[in-house]
């Protein structure tokens, strides 16, 4: 497995040149790019050509890779003017990535609300998102769905995954299981309880994973069984940390994910 940093919360405020020499310094093997936040990095669908040329230049002196462009592009919105826009930036993206020969970009889904409108909205979420698989096909990209909002439950994201039904079309699994133990509404399990039945239905649609707080200690547990599985399986994917810390010492909180994730993985 491969470990990364996604620019959300820790790297929110930070430059460029410090995210890299931040990632550097921390053990981290590449950095997943959010855009849609104005983060100073100015990694954005409508980024200058200058700009995107310089990013890549200073993530490959540095011998770090670009695991993943993350755009927060999303598809419920039944407003043709809004899909249109989501579509448009989401192949903007891909655009993107391919000219960093980046295989991975991010999309949401996002909402599903459940009123009369529910099936319009799944199924206007799936042609975007076999739309824009089919585009990606053609540059060498895959297109994956952060399970995310609605989607983070499985019961949307698993017969969603289905229905696109591309190759080159995943999901990303995000790790938010919650602590203080309570119970995690998204799968269904307490503190003590396998994840087994939520991980078969995920893993043959996994591209890569999102990581957040993995040190609580009724949380933590998840998260051994949850790499235990993977390793088991030999999956070499990207895992991105999305720490939501903020403070004055990050290259501290950093170091101690790459330890956890060294330790988890070993």
């Amino acid at each position: 497995m491969k470990w990364c940093l996604n620019t959300y919360g820790t790297g929110q405020e930070i430059s460029l040149e410090r995210l890299i020499e931040l990632s550097k310094a921390t053990g981290y093997e590449g950095i997943e790019y959010l855009m849609d936040f104005q983060q100073p990095h100015g990694v954005e669908a409508d980024a200058p050509a200058e700009r995107l040329a310089e990013v890549k230049r200073q993530m490959d002196a540095a011998g770090l890779e670009i695991a993943c462009v993350t755009s927060c592009a999303s598809f419920h919105d039944l407003d043709p003017g809004k899909r249109d826009e989501s579509l448009r930036k989401a192949r903007r993206t891909i655009d993107i990535a391919a000219g960093w020969k980046c295989p991975y970009v991010r999309v949401l889904g996002d909402r599903v609300p459940e009123d009369e409108t529910k099936g319009r909205v799944l199924d206007q979420v799936t042609g975007c998102l076999q739309e824009l698989a089919d585009y990606a096909a053609g540059r060498g990209v895959t297109l994956s769905l952060e399970m995310h909002q609605s989607f983070t439950d499985p019961d949307y994201s698993v017969p969603l995954a289905q229905r696109v039904d591309r190759p080159n079309f995943g999901l990303i699994f995000n790790g938010q299981f919650r602590g203080g133990g309570e119970r995690n509404p998204a799968w269904g399990v307490q503190p003590g309880e396998s994840i087994r039945g939520m991980y078969d239905r995920f893993r043959p649609y996994l591209t890569s994973m999102h990581v957040h707080a993995m040190e609580p200690p009724d949380v933590f547990p998840h998260y051994q069984e949850l790499f235990r599985l993977l390793k088991a399986d030999g999956w070499d994917g990207w895992v991105s940390q999305e720490s939501a810390y903020r403070g004055p010492d990050p290259e501290k909180v950093l170091t101690l994910y790459t330890a956890l994730f060294r330790a988890l993985t070993a």
